[in-house]
């Protein structure tokens, strides 16, 4: 009698291999997730309904910064955006820009349930928040600090010397890169902060956008409530983002207007301590519920 035949397996039991390639450290892990978490917000490798946002958010920053040095290019004597109006401007479209950003990047990660593979590795719950943050930042620089640049770039080589023009505008520089980063980062933060407490992106959006209408709203009536007290009132600054930003801007540029006798150091102060309570509220939040 034949031996029957049928179908023929084998069972190959390898176990766990060790890692051989190199080990590039948690700074490398803390990138690469920031990375990560820029690509995921612009839509990189996403429906192309995923990037529609950010494009037109991009574009309504970009053009008037085109129009304004193309204008200086035909008429030099005519000046149709300085940095200080830039910066006032373009309030409204950073704070959407990380109303729309900040969920994408933490309240994702809580709705797919990815915050216990990340905590499992040695990156750990306070280089998850400096991930996010340095992804955040460095986003909202591309929308604070590279149109004032092109601006600034172009009012230079618009000059009748070029060359010289750059070179005695450095202060000019060095103001943008302050007032874009922190604008950047203090935004930012506070979307984030607002972001890391739900799984639900919509939800997280509206209570972004709705917590700067109220802080304006809570600020204005504080103020008037202390018009009294002009010393006290002015200091409700703090409480509104636009008002701390505005008084930011007007002393970086000389502008009084803006300024609202309020010292640069005062809003310097106010943003590095928001962006300080954000992280450590995330940072906390972490440790005690994931």
């Amino acid at each position: 009698m034949s031996a029957s035949t049928g179908q023929y397996g084998e069972i190959f039991d390898r176990g766990y291999l060790h890692y051989g390639g190199p080990r590039l450290g948690q700074t490398h892990a803390v990138w690469a997730l920031a990375r990560y978490s820029m690509a995921r917000a612009l839509g990189i490798r996403r429906p192309w309904t995923a990037k529609i946002i950010p494009m037109l958010l991009y574009a309504a920053v970009a053009i008037p910064v085109l129009i304004a040095v193309g204008i200086r290019a035909f008429f030099p004597a005519f000046e149709f955006l300085d940095y200080a109006a830039f910066f006032g401007a373009i309030f409204l479209l950073v704070g959407i820009f990380v109303a729309m950003i900040a969920p994408e990047m933490m309240s994702s990660d809580r709705h797919d349930r990815l915050l216990p593979l990340y905590f499992s590795r040695p990156i750990g719950r306070s280089s998850y928040v400096v991930a996010k943050l340095l992804a955040a930042g460095l986003l909202t620089l591309s929308m604070s600090v590279v149109p004032a640049v092109v601006l600034w770039f172009g009012n230079g080589l618009l000059a009748d010397e070029p060359v010289a023009a750059l070179r005695d505008s450095l202060d000019d520089l060095g103001r943008i890169a302050v007032a874009g980063t922190m604008i950047a980062f203090y935004l930012g933060a506070i979307a984030l902060m607002i972001s890391s407490f739900t799984g639900r992106k919509s939800i997280a959006v509206g209570v972004i956008i709705l917590g700067f209408v109220l802080s304006e709203s809570l600020s204005l009536a504080i103020s008037e409530a202390l018009r009294d007290q002009p010393d006290l009132a002015r200091w409700t600054f703090a409480i509104s983002p636009s008002r701390t930003i505005a008084a930011m801007v007007g002393q970086l540029f000389d502008e009084p207007d803006l300024a609202a006798d309020i010292p640069l150091n005062a809003s310097l102060g106010v943003m590095a301590v928001v962006i300080a309570i954000c992280c450590v509220v995330m940072f906390a939040w972490y440790r005690r519920r994931d």
